[in-house]
């Protein structure tokens, strides 16, 4: 069995994940540009932006998560669900009424499936509670780094965002009941033993690194 045809850059996959993009739109460098000047995705996932086609709706994100797992086979007690993921080349909390929309709409019919938000955490952290609501269980945010200043040099947030939205956000989740995982990128001159201390103390379950491409 083969997933239905979905428009380009609304789905791809990475390892047995499906990954689904909401928007192009960010308020921030966008977390691929924060890998480094010479990331690239892995050409099999299937990853595109969403170009002209415009951002991704709740009916086409059902549809993908829907064709998803009617082409799996997953034991009765789930442990083998893969899962979906909110992730794209922009921000997804951005259209955050849109991915809860389709959250609602997925867990009526698959109640389940394991959720997950990537994000850069820079949105009212009033967001948090209401992902939780409608069934997401984890959001792994980006912690650029725990100094404010270089914060603001990595991520150049715009719209009057700053590593504070971050901080407060990733606390809201994790009283939220969510797990929260915090992401530094191994970025030149980032300490990330700092990073990794303040992710915990503001309530994150995890913490991980990923890989910096010069």
């Amino acid at each position: 069995r083969t997933m239905t045809a979905t428009r380009p850059g609304v789905a791809y996959r990475l390892g047995r994940a499906l990954f689904l993009s909401l928007t192009d739109v960010a308020n921030a460098t966008p977390l691929l540009r924060t890998r480094g000047p010479s990331f690239v995705m892995p050409p099999a996932s299937g990853f595109v932006p969403l170009g002209d086609g415009g951002d991704a709706t709740a009916r086409e994100l059902v549809e993908a998560m829907d064709s998803f797992y009617d082409s799996i086979v997953i034991g009765s007690s789930g442990e083998d669900d893969p899962g979906v993921v909110f992730a794209g080349y922009g921000e997804p909390l951005l259209r955050a009424e849109t991915l809860c929309d389709a959250v609602g709409r997925i867990r009526e019919k698959r109640h389940g499936i394991r959720l997950r938000v990537v994000t850069n955490g820079l949105v009212d952290a009033s967001i948090a509670q209401k992902l939780y609501d409608v069934g997401v269980q984890t959001v792994s945010v980006n912690l650029a780094s725990a100094n404010p200043d270089e914060y603001q040099r990595l991520m150049a947030p715009v719209d009057g965002r700053s590593h504070a939205d971050v901080l407060a956000f990733v606390e809201a989740a994790a009283s939220a009941g969510m797990d929260v995982e915090c992401v530094t990128v191994q970025t030149p001159g980032v300490d990330i033993v700092q990073a990794k201390a303040l992710a915990l103390a503001l309530g994150a379950v995890s913490f991980r690194t990923r890989e910096y491409f010069p």
